[in-house]
């Protein structure tokens, strides 16, 4: 018998995932082009994230290269500065109180939600926690796996309410009108744009290492970007392909990772996951609610502004159907840097509460 030479086998696998790779870029691009002919909002990053969860969860082994991902946030950072004013800083501390006490109803509702994913599936109760956290996904799943969690059960949480966010979100901010604050005048465009707006997306391959800052590689060229508007040294724009990319890419980083695995470890949890989902969004679309009927924010901007997702996409999604983009980043930020920097001090203090020792299901086999 011949045997296979071992290079051969490398050519083959690297040709296989190369097929996959064109078929899913095809196919992401023919969804959001539909997407985009009725006028769907966000459409590359729901085309993308829907192709992505067709393959991610037929078994295709390919993923995002990790630097294409980290530029991907970086332009994305500088995508929401480009839209981003001095009213954003105005806001967060003319309203500190309001912030803060959204921040705290969000965080009280999706505790409360992984209280009941403990008692009805008997999943951990760090674990229920760490999945119900909104804010910063990718994060959650970090520290979830630093502090010995079983990641894979938060990250199906994870994603599967950022998933159910960006759609639900997407689609109802396509109804609402635009809010009048979010139409700026037209800026002239620096010259200098084309070299500063890729140079600023690249800082994210060096910003990812700072480790003390979460989400550093979109933070970073975010808040220089925005100093940069801010000062009116100049206006920034990104090419429109390169938002493509951009909205591209996040969305095949969140689909692939319902992988084939990941799905079926904790298959049997998906319909609580899902329901805990909608519960989070459906309560969070309540508290904006009452944000728009104790401010002066529209109802978009308001929805937005409480929404449980990742502050990237939510971003997105504000900027793509014309949100107060200002005020909704203003809310968004604070309860991001609020669950990455003090999530895992206040879930370790919430373990000691009795209530997690009642009557609670035995815990899942991981």
């Amino acid at each position: 018998m011949t045997e296979m030479n071992p290079l051969e086998n490398i050519g083959s696998s690297d040709l296989r995932k190369g097929v996959q790779w064109i078929g899913l870029i095809a196919f992401a691009i023919f969804l959001a082009s539909i997407l985009g002919l009725i006028h769907f909002p966000a459409a590359p990053l729901l085309g993308a994230m829907i192709a992505g969860i067709a393959f991610g969860a037929s078994g295709s082994p390919i993923r995002v290269p990790r630097p294409a991902y980290l530029l991907a946030q970086g332009a994305a950072g500088v995508f929401i500065a480009t839209s981003m004013s001095p009213a954003i800083f105005v806001d967060a501390v003319q309203e500190w109180p309001l912030l803060v006490a959204l921040t705290i109803a969000t965080l009280t509702v999706a505790f409360s939600i992984g209280w009941i994913m403990n008692r009805t599936t008997g999943i951990s109760e760090d674990v229920a926690v760490y999945g119900s956290l909104p804010g910063m996904s990718g994060a959650m799943v970090i520290i979830a796996n630093e502090r010995g969690a079983d990641a894979r059960i938060v990250a199906l949480m994870q994603y599967v309410r950022l998933a159910a966010v960006i759609v639900s979100v997407a689609l109802f901010a396509s109804f609402l009108p635009d809010s009048q604050i979010a139409q700026m005048p037209d800026r002239e465009i620096s010259p200098l744009s084309p070299i500063v707006t890729p140079a600023l997306a690249a800082l994210a391959l060096v910003a990812v290492r700072i480790k003390v800052l979460p989400a550093a590689g979109m933070l970073i060229p975010m808040i220089i970007g925005a100093t940069i508007e801010a000062t009116g040294w100049m206006h920034l724009q990104m090419p429109h392909l390169m938002i493509l990319a951009t909205f591209g890419i996040i969305g095949l980083e969140v689909g692939l990772k319902f992988t084939r695995d990941v799905l079926g470890h904790v298959l049997r949890l998906v319909p609580a996951v899902l329901l805990s989902s909608l519960a989070l969004i459906v309560l969070s679309a309540g508290l904006g609610l009452v944000l728009m009927a104790v401010t002066d924010l529209d109802m978009k901007t308001a929805l937005l502004a409480a929404a449980p997702g990742s502050i990237e996409t939510v971003a997105l999604v504000a900027i793509a159907t014309k949100a107060n983009v200002a005020a909704v980043l203003a809310f968004q930020t604070v309860r991001m840097f609020t669950v990455v920097l003090l999530g895992p001090f206040i879930v370790d203090q919430l373990m000691r509460l009795p209530i997690w020792n009642k009557c609670a299901p035995s815990r899942s086999e991981t």
